[in-house]
């Protein structure tokens, strides 16, 4: 059984979708085991370790099913979904302001002077800056470990970034439009 102040803790800060007990069982354990930590002696080290495998493991995986984003949320028509904060995690990204063509000589770049450097850091262009991929709108698929949602960045987020965030990445939305099929 996991450590009360622990789950407290979750449903403070994570409090949609709710995390699974079986699955903080074993977090807790594995915590308790492989990094001899105890939530009685020094519960913010503690805490930091679960928050680092909540954020890290998929949320099919870690959450309970049909706890986070309404069901029918893809079907919703000039929706607003608000209230408590909803943890969900970045499926696909796709840069929509730009052409395919664009994307790809871009990621062409960046092969080359790759093959070029051998085994680079960073690639980079002639004036010493890092080679990016052009940067406009992205097209997101968020998930709450259950239900998928397509978004569109309202303004730029610029803690995502084509080709440097991962799938898996984890958001947390506060209020959520959603807008006619």
């Amino acid at each position: 059984m996991p450590p009360l102040p622990v789950i407290q803790w979750l449903k403070q800060h994570y409090p949609r979708p709710s995390v699974d007990p079986e699955w903080l069982d074993a977090c807790c354990g594995w915590i308790s085991d492989e990094k001899n930590l105890s939530h009685a002696t020094n519960f913010d080290e503690y805490i930091k370790e679960v928050e680092t495998q909540l954020l890290r493991s998929s949320l099919t995986d870690s959450m309970v099913a049909g706890t986070g984003l309404p069901p029918n949320t893809s079907e919703m028509a000039n929706g607003k979904i608000s209230g408590k904060p909803v943890l969900v995690e970045l499926t696909s990204i796709t840069e929509i302001a730009h052409s395919a063509f664009s994307l790809q000589n871009t990621r062409q770049t960046m092969i080359d002077r790759a093959d070029l450097a051998g085994l680079a850091e960073e690639d980079e262009d002639e004036e010493g800056r890092a080679i990016k991929y052009p940067r406009g709108m992205l097209h997101l698929t968020l998930s709450d470990g259950v239900t998928k949602v397509k978004a569109i960045e309202y303004r730029s987020l610029a803690d995502l970034e084509l080709g440097v965030t991962p799938l898996g990445y984890k958001v947390q939305c506060l209020i959520c439009y959603a807008s006619q099929k």
